[in-house]
């Protein structure tokens, strides 16, 4: 069996090693909150030149270079909607951590 000392120092170990993790779900979270709002600002910042991508595309369907813009845009559209649902769900899960 323990001694009294030693009982105490074990839990002094839990309390510390209990505190650093939760150090660590709170740099989690504000690491996943920046990837999200980070996330939102690209939306933002790059409206008018998705749009004119798009616009373009469709106004010159036969042109290759804006078709094959157009492509890669709507692939990194669908990346970025499945990237952003993950952010907003770690963070979520996050804040009620």
């Amino acid at each position: 069996m323990a001694t009294y000392a030693e009982n105490t120092t074990a839990l002094d170990e839990i309390r510390q090693r209990i505190g650093q993790n939760q150090s660590r779900l709170t740099q989690a979270e504000t690491i996943v909150t920046q990837a999200e709002g980070d996330l939102e600002a690209l939306v933002t910042q790059y409206a008018t030149i998705i749009a004119d991508i798009d616009a373009k595309a469709i106004a010159n369907p036969d042109n290759a270079a804006w078709q094959h813009a157009k492509a890669e845009k709507d692939l990194l559209a669908a990346e970025f909607v499945a990237l952003k649902a993950t952010a907003t769900a770690k963070k979520n899960a996050l804040a009620g951590a």
